[in-house]
């Protein structure tokens, strides 16, 4: 309802992580980019079943790697509507660039009784060329 059109680049993980009953089976994760005019931009990060240990009313951190860079923390915050499977994480473009010259993204957050376990992306086809609005 709002005015525009929102824009994603999404890829799934190309790995696959087994969880404990009752979210048992393999599952990838999924990393979004949006940019919409009503919600801004994104960098959301789900899983398809499980429970990230994530608020949507307090930070958490996700730990983030690169290419073969040195891992980072980046802050991350639970959706609003406290489903347990997303996290938005924060500072878009320090994400967005550092991505934009990768070629894989490794992300690991804290899912309760499943520690921390690691999710790769394959971003080397990002194009940030088809994927930014036109102004």
């Amino acid at each position: 309802m709002s005015q525009g059109t929102a824009h994603h680049a999404v890829v799934s993980s190309t790995n696959t992580v087994e969880f404990n009953f009752p979210y048992s089976g393999a599952q990838h994760a999924t990393l979004n980019l949006r940019t919409d005019p009503r919600y801004g931009k994104d960098v959301i990060f789900s899983i398809e079943r499980g429970q990230i240990l994530c608020h949507s009313y307090e930070d958490c951190t996700v730990l983030v790697r690169f290419d073969d860079e040195q891992a980072s923390n980046y802050s991350a915050v639970g959706a609003a509507d406290n489903s347990t499977e997303t996290i938005f994480i924060r500072n878009y473009e320090r994400f967005v660039g550092k991505m934009a010259k990768a070629k894989r993204v490794r992300i690991s957050t804290n899912i309760y009784k499943e520690g921390a376990p690691v999710f790769e992306f394959d971003v080397s086809g990002f194009d940030q060329n088809k994927y930014k609005p036109s102004k």
